[in-house]
């Protein structure tokens, strides 16, 4: 309301710490931080001393400024919290709990009286009176938003589930949800160090476009076979007690992630998946002609990735170009494309003898690429990347040639042209 500055919301991600990178583990409560950024509308620069960090909590998700400046509410999506912050000394002056699943938007009447909170996945308008916001009080009101659901009541569930940090079941401390790093079922475009977890350095996987296991083993290294085996990191990376029972957890080999199926023992684990299975639409490629055809380069990129001279469609098959599956239980088809490397770790605390082949749709909005996110673009995965032709023979495109490759795989987007 001043004028004289600007607030951003967010989250800190600790990408620079795991037993690779810094020898120190990755811990539940050290992955990342919900924050407010404060900047100069001069000159966009952020004013890092002044950065907010908020202890047990994940992800700032919303803000508001009181009518003069001097209170900031912060809401924060995991935890289910709004924070309120002295602008002019920096500290937590109240809070509220239970401001609902997945608050995304906050407003604030014009005396600053009541305060407005977007529930979005409790499809609620909770309301709350800012005067007595020092002390735990329930909201004055929980207005539910005038929509028809949706959802399915699992699917609903497994998008709570997926959003939620607050229940200790799923996170130690309330940091971290499976949304925090996949918001909207995206990726927050980062390589995290998981070494710890007998993995290696991991670029974050879009889930939009996958429905859950439709593109067959999940991760990298395949190293999960089910939606279920997610209980795994709830309980290991997350710092959760788990959503299966402890009984079922410890009885044959359920606390393997290649193990004995989990589904059908917890009707959360069940719901989240659930959740996933819908996750079947891919975005719009903006780099796709006016009519939502490929433009001529693209075209020209089209006929150089089917030819068999380049090798692509060996590996990138199908609709959903990739050859991902288990070609026995457990067992399943890695490649070796040469981008292994030091960083690289292992598979489920094995030797990590190739990769998983990912789809290609989606490359246009999930840059860097690799398991490692090495290559920053496309044209270095083509080239710096490639330089024994292990993934594609590449090395004899011309440069046009590239980049009508380029853009050809910049507007793969759930279609195959």
């Amino acid at each position: 309301p001043t004028g004289d500055e600007a607030v951003v919301p967010g989250l800190q991600a600790n990408v620079g710490q795991g037993l690779y990178l810094n020898g120190e583990p990755l811990a539940a409560d050290l992955t990342m931080r919900a924050v407010v950024a404060y900047l100069d509308p001069q000159t966009g620069g952020e004013w890092f001393e002044r950065r907010k960090q908020f202890d047990n909590r994940g992800m700032a998700s919303a803000a508001v400024h009181s009518r003069f400046g001097d209170y900031l509410y912060v809401a924060t999506r995991g935890p289910r919290t709004v924070e309120r912050v002295d602008v002019f000394s920096g500290d937590v002056a109240g809070n509220t709990f239970d401001a609902g699943y997945a608050p995304q938007g906050l407003a604030l009447s014009e005396d600053d009286r009541f305060l407005f909170i977007d529930a979005y996945m409790s499809r609620e308008l909770v309301v709350h009176d800012t005067r007595v916001f020092d002390e735990p009080t329930p909201p004055l009101a929980r207005l539910a938003i005038a929509s028809e659901e949706p959802l399915s009541p699992q699917v609903l569930r497994g998008k709570q589930i997926f959003n939620d940090s607050a229940d200790p079941r799923i996170s130690k401390d309330s940091y971290i949800a499976c949304a925090h790093c996949h918001l909207e079922a995206e990726s927050d475009l980062q390589v995290w160090d998981f070494s710890e977890r007998g993995e290696g350095l991991r670029d974050t996987h879009a889930l939009r476009g996958h429905a859950g296991v439709g593109d067959g083993p999940i991760h990298w290294s395949a190293n999960f076979d089910e939606v279920q085996d997610f209980e795994n990191d709830i309980r290991n990376a997350f710092g959760g007690s788990g959503l299966l029972s402890d009984a079922d957890w410890n009885s044959g080999t359920h606390s393997q992630t290649l193990g004995d199926p989990k589904a059908g023992l917890s009707p959360d684990l069940d719901a989240l998946a659930a959740y996933l299975a819908t996750l079947t639409d891919e975005p719009r490629s903006p780099f796709r002609a006016p009519g939502g055809g490929l433009p001529p380069a693209a075209e020209a990129g089209r006929l150089l990735f089917l030819s068999p001279a380049l090798g692509c469609v060996g590996c990138h098959k199908g609709p959903r170009l990739t050859d991902s599956e288990f070609v026995d239980p457990g067992v399943p088809l890695l490649h070796d494309v040469g981008t292994l490397g030091p960083g690289s770790g292992q598979r489920l605390g094995e030797p990590l003898t190739g990769l998983d082949t990912p789809t290609l749709h989606g490359l246009w909005r999930t840059a860097p690429y690799l398991h490692d996110g090495s290559a920053a673009d496309l044209e270095a995965l083509l080239t710096d990347n490639n330089p024994k032709d292990l993934h594609g023979v590449t090395s004899q495109l011309t440069p046009d040639e590239r980049a009508d490759l380029v853009a050809y795989l910049l507007c793969l987007d759930g279609e195959v042209d």
